[in-house]
């Protein structure tokens, strides 16, 4: 059987809950509901109460009094100090002409209590202080004045009672600002994880375009040459265009699975997965073998303690070399290059060189992988240059610092 057969209230506690979620939304509206339920207090507590000793009875100018310290706590969050001041205008001198009863108390207690939960401290202090000092002023005039049956205890319960209720909606607006608070901190660290998420996924996706620039580019001059030399030859001499045609199929299937690692990695979830590894230092003889075998001599010389490297240094050290191959391959025409590698306890240095056609090589086609030499270098705190050497041909030269990695 469904829960709102057993209950026959169930359509009447959730209309009522329906209720207070739109007054919860609507504070206006509540303030005015609020209104209402303390004039119609107020009203039947004038109408039913008799005038005793020398209380006077309700007459016009009371319940003009009465109505007008009531309504103000409509506005008691959009203008809470006006509507206290209002409140206690019309509440003296309802307390002063002595009127039957006192159904006045429970507005000024909500007065007090929506200054010191809407104002800052130090204008609610004052204001507060100063509306119970008034109300403390008229009590005791009210025990001092031998017609009244105002007790002495009066004083100090009119003290507590409002001193209460500042201190309560003090507190509340201090809860109010420091939950507010903390969801702006968690909305600050919220965005700021934003920002962190989106510059990382730039910078991967600047690391992944430099890895596909440097491999396409190398694979695909290589194969160029090849396929160059293939031609020429192809008549001439056959076994020298089936070389060329088996080092364009070797580079291709070598370019293919370093492409395969690249976007293995985007694709694999699993951070253990198993993928080609990264080429570093140690597989230089091979990349010196590919571009001997495309026509460009190269000669390498190593300097120093050939140490073990970090592998992301390593893989930028090779892509730098890659690169500067690849452009000699690609623009310095007839030339032979050279790789020097010098390992100092601080730094290793990496120098790509040749001896063709200079600066003018680099005017067209290589300004993309300059820029990714540098940010390869520079991520590592390093630095790069490029340019043409003395005497003739192009020379790059990178320093990766090493000592904080080691």
């Amino acid at each position: 059987m469904r829960q709102g057969a057993d209950n026959p209230y169930g359509g009447a506690m959730k209309q009522g809950s329906n209720a207070l979620r739109w007054l919860k939304a609507h504070p206006l509206w509540a303030d005015i509901v609020l209104t209402a339920i303390l004039l119609s207090a107020s009203v039947i507590a004038g109408l039913n109460v008799e005038a005793a000793g020398s209380e006077r009875e309700l007459g016009g100018l009371g319940w003009t009094l009465m109505i007008l310290a009531t309504i103000p706590v409509a506005l008691r969050r959009t203008w809470p100090i006006h509507a206290m001041w209002a409140i206690i205008v019309a509440t003296v001198p309802f307390w002063v002409l002595d009127y039957s009863d006192d159904p006045l108390g429970p507005s000024l207690l909500i007065a007090i209590y929506s200054v010191a939960a809407h104002v800052e401290r130090p204008a609610s202090l004052r204001h507060g202080a100063a509306g119970i000092a008034v109300v403390l002023g008229v009590g005791t005039v009210g025990v001092l004045i031998p017609e009244e049956d105002l007790p002495w205890f009066a004083l100090p319960a009119f003290l507590v009672m409002f001193g209460t209720a500042w201190i309560i909606g003090d507190n509340l607006r201090t809860r109010r600002a420091y939950t507010l608070e903390l969801e702006r901190a968690a909305a600050r660290t919220e965005a700021q994880r934003d920002a962190e998420a989106k510059r990382a996924v730039a910078e991967e996706r600047t690391r992944i375009a430099r890895e596909l620039h440097d491999v396409v580019a190398h694979s695909m001059s290589v194969m160029v040459v090849q396929a160059g030399a293939a031609r020429r030859v192809l008549d001439t001499d056959p076994q020298r265009a089936v070389d060329a045609l088996t080092a364009i199929e070797s580079t291709g299937r070598e370019s293919l699975n370093e492409m395969r690692r690249i976007l293995g990695v985007l694709r694999s979830d699993d951070d253990t997965a198993e993928l080609t590894p990264s080429p570093t230092l140690h597989d230089l003889a091979r990349l010196v073998e590919q571009y001997e075998k495309a026509g460009l001599p190269v000669a390498v010389t190593v300097e120093g303690d050939a140490s073990e490297l970090p592998q992301s240094l390593g893989l930028s050290a090779y892509r730098v070399l890659q690169e500067g191959l690849t452009n000699t391959l690609k623009h310095a025409g007839p030339a032979s290059a050279a790789v020097r590698l010098v390992y100092l306890p601080d730094k290793l240095e990496v120098h790509v060189s040749d001896d063709g056609r200079g600066a003018s090589a680099f005017k067209s086609g290589a300004g993309q992988g300059l820029v990714g030499m540098r940010e390869r270098v520079e991520a590592f705190g390093g630095t790069l240059e490029a340019g043409p050497r003395t005497g003739g041909g192009f020379e790059v030269s990178a320093d990766f610092p090493i000592g904080g990695h080691r």
